[in-house]
């Protein structure tokens, strides 16, 4: 599978964004069940039944899910142009390949660039999620597993901003290496909202997992924030 390369930037104006995934996700420019069409847009995930695409330019509210009901045919990395109908499922925008008689998901080139992952806190994050919906992310803030939930899904806890949480799920990643304790340095995926979680798709080996054990000994969460000074 080809990888993204990835790296941080400052988060710019919303106005440097604009282009057809923007006007979608921004609002206000399509109604429900409007036809779609987007050209070029860089392939940020792959799932059994559809495609996180992303415009070329990353930014707030420039990723989306692109359901196609089959499987999608096209890799990470991949250039693709997309037509199909704007539908909102559980409120999860989407552009519905499959309900468009004239829809498609066709392969057009491969992305010979790079498309950086947005780098934010989780406190950030969680400060207001909805611009980066289906986006390709960073969080940049260190973090330790305090739950393991059902599901395939567990909890982070914010290293900089304890209180702070970030639910991560197991579509790329195998959730059983997880374990409650383990440090990170960063993690990179797609933001997924279902079942009215945001939550993040990790991408296999996008996690940077760090020691954070003291000897036999338990660390306390400041010696763990100490890790990431």
């Amino acid at each position: 599978m080809r990888k993204l390369v990835i790296a941080l930037v400052l988060l710019c104006t919303s106005s440097a964004f604009a282009g057809a995934i923007y006007d979608l996700q921004f609002g206000g420019t399509y109604a429900l069940n409007d036809e779609v069409t987007v050209e070029d847009a860089v392939v940020t995930g792959v799932r059994y039944n559809g495609v996180f695409i992303n415009e070329q330019v990353n930014g707030p509210y420039t990723g989306v899910w692109v359901y196609t009901g089959v499987a999608p045919g096209v890799a990470v990395g991949d250039l693709v142009d997309v037509k199909g109908l704007y539908k909102e499922y559980f409120d999860l925008t989407e552009i519905d390949v499959s309900a468009d008689l004239t829809g498609y998901l066709t392969f057009d080139s491969i992305h010979l660039g790079s498309l950086v992952a947005v780098g934010m806190s989780i406190a950030a994050l969680n400060a207001d999620p909805e611009p980066w919906e289906c986006g390709f992310i960073q969080i940049t803030s260190g973090m330790m597993v305090t739950q393991i939930l059902t599901y395939g899904e567990w909890e982070v806890e914010s290293a900089d901003a304890p209180g702070q949480f970030l639910v991560m799920d197991d579509y790329w990643y195998d959730e059983l290496t997880v374990t409650v304790g383990d440090c990170y340095l960063c993690a990179v995926g797609v933001l997924m909202y279902n079942f009215g979680i945001y939550k993040l798709e990790p991408f296999f080996e996008n996690i940077c997992l760090v020691d954070c054990s003291v000897g036999n000994e338990d660390m306390t969460f400041g010696q763990v924030k100490s890790l990431y000074r």
